[in-house]
């Protein structure tokens, strides 16, 4: 399941640059309202296959009639529209309640309201490869040893990496065992046709990720599981949401 949120402002102020810190902090807001023992859960444990750990949710950057950029940050002009997504329907009906019962909140010194939200319907691609375009950046990484220590330390992937669709493709596979999808073998490409990097800071720590146009090839039941849970990693950052062009 899909929303898009719409806001209105109610008071304008600059946004900071590592905003979507804020938009994590306002998820568990509205999750905590709904269930709070459900969200504590969510924020404490999520779901683990492989010895990894999923939340099983993902959310855009916001999206706004028009953005100005600054020195500190960025300037929106309302509307402002935001999208979450998730397969797990718990995880999205509390959030929606959390919503109902908090529709007046805060993004750092910005003032929202929220307007509107809209359940969007599940894209229907006729094409392949099918053409995707991000909604935040699709973040790849593993673990290689450092040749002077000798110890592992995590390495961020462009898509131009040989091993960077593989990672997505293990990726999606234990985020499909996790929602009860068996593939014993799948092949999955996740191709760039235009993208840029972007490196940003999240509570303290440096992500690179990857954000334009890409296309995807493989099984459509993964497609869904990336669609609704994020393609790549920290997808509870507000990382790898796409939307299909």
């Amino acid at each position: 399941m899909r929303i898009r949120i719409t806001f209105s402002i109610r008071r304008s102020r600059l946004l900071p640059w590592r905003y979507p810190e804020l938009l994590i902090g306002l998820f568990y807001r509205w999750v905590y309202a709904g269930n709070a023992v459900f969200g504590q859960q969510l924020h404490d444990r999520g779901w683990q296959a492989g010895g990894h750990r999923y939340k099983l949710y993902t959310f855009s950057w916001l999206q706004g009639a028009a953005v100005q950029p600054e020195k500190d940050g960025l300037r929106f002009t309302a509307p402002l529209y935001w999208q979450v997504s998730s397969p797990l329907p718990q995880l999205m009906e509390t959030l929606l309640q959390g919503i109902w019962k908090e529709p007046d909140v805060a993004l750092g010194q910005l003032l929202l309201r929220v307007e509107q939200v809209e359940v969007l319907p599940e894209p229907t691609p006729d094409r392949v490869p099918m053409p995707l375009r991000t909604l935040s950046p699709i973040v790849v990484s593993t673990s290689e040893a450092d040749e002077a220590t000798g110890k592992l330390r995590k390495v961020f992937l462009s898509p131009e990496d040989p091993h960077f669709s593989r990672v997505i493709r293990d990726n999606l596979l234990r985020k499909a065992h996790l929602l009860g999808i068996t593939l014993s073998e799948a092949e999955v490409y996740l191709l760039p046709v235009q993208v840029r990097s972007r490196l940003v800071t999240v509570h303290g720590v440096q992500v690179r990720g990857y954000e334009g146009f890409f296309t995807y090839e493989g099984p459509m039941s993964l497609f869904r599981v990336g669609y609704q849970a994020g393609f790549g990693e920290r997808n509870g950052q507000g990382f790898g949401m796409v939307e299909v062009k």
